[in-house]
């Protein structure tokens, strides 16, 4: 899920920090798409091949009206530790279709894995592996599932790098966490003077996909590319996974994913496999903007990250 400075205008991205605390925002109506960025691409001298909107005939895309504009693409991170309460399998939308406010429903949903403590797992330190998390209690019932519903914690931990190759000003830029994300307008930072990436903390308990005030409850990504698309939602709960109504309230993360190809479960299935795939999706990598003409990596925030359910 990525909150990112090319909105920033009138969409800024998610952060710790800010000054004011909107106990009344305005939430939106209708889910709408975050941003139009696509997966980053190696051997690039610096971020200013930008490519609008869904083209991929160049490694970036940009969307703001910035001089030189701010430029952006998903890179695959080092780290991506999240904390999983539940992890399931729907025959039908648990968001409802068009309204972003309405509470998450479970109820043609079969969870495949539940946790009263959470399990924190690092999906960066397992590309392309399976998961060992808790087993489900109960044999999901046969049917076609067309969603995937995952409850996390509202917090996300991410750490990677970008490598340019300017013989100036390229080379591999690290993560960092800012040391001011309120003026930053970002949880993390590039820096090619470190010799390894440190981790950041994208957190969600003060403005939910905003970096300042007001709050944002929804996201929503369409993943065009690769062999698992589809589209990806979330929204901001408290508790109880309502959709939350304040930034105080913010305690989960729903995220559904709704992919191309739906899952068959009958007699002959006898388990069921989870991966989670944030390569080239789970670090957001972004560079340019005012006073940047280099285009180096500059803002890290997190990217999102898709889940993959096998049977056998």
């Amino acid at each position: 899920m990525n909150y990112s400075q090319l909105t920033k205008i009138v969409l800024l991205p998610l952060s710790i920090s800010g000054i004011l605390l909107n106990t009344e925002p305005s939430k939106a109506t209708d889910w709408s798409e975050s941003n139009t960025a696509v997966s980053c691409q190696s051997n690039q001298q610096n971020m200013s091949d930008a490519a609008i909107g869904t083209s991929h005939s160049k490694p970036f895309t940009y969307s703001s009206n910035a001089t030189p504009p701010h430029s952006a693409c998903y890179a695959t991170p080092d780290g991506y530790e999240i904390t999983l309460y539940k992890i399931g399998m729907c025959t039908d939308d648990p968001f409802h279709s068009t309204d972003a406010d309405i509470n998450f429903s479970d109820t043609n949903c079969t969870w495949s894995m539940e946790s009263d403590n959470g399990v924190t797992v690092d999906l960066a330190a397992s590309l392309n592996q399976s998961l060992a998390l808790p087993s489900a209690s109960t044999r999901p019932p046969n049917g076609t599932y067309t969603h995937f519903v995952m409850v996390m914690a509202n917090n996300i931990k991410i750490k990677g790098s970008y490598t340019t190759t300017d013989e100036t000003n390229g080379g591999t830029f690290y993560t960092k966490p800012s040391d001011n994300p309120g003026s930053t307008n970002s949880p993390g930072l590039f820096d090619k003077s470190l010799s390894a990436a440190q981790s950041f903390t994208h957190e969600f308990d003060e403005y939910g996909f905003n970096v300042n005030s007001p709050c944002r409850f929804d996201y929503q990504r369409t993943v065009s590319s690769g062999t698992n698309q589809g589209v990806v939602r979330a929204v901001v709960t408290n508790s109880s996974l309502e959709t939350a109504t304040n930034c105080s309230s913010i305690a989960r993360v729903v995220g559904v994913f709704k992919s191309n190809n739906s899952l068959k479960i009958n007699e002959e299935t006898n388990g069921l496999e989870i991966k989670f795939v944030v390569s080239g999706s789970g670090l957001y990598v972004e560079g340019g903007g005012p006073g940047d003409s280099t285009y180096q990596p500059n803002w890290a925030y997190s990217g999102d990250f898709i889940p993959t359910f096998n049977t056998f």
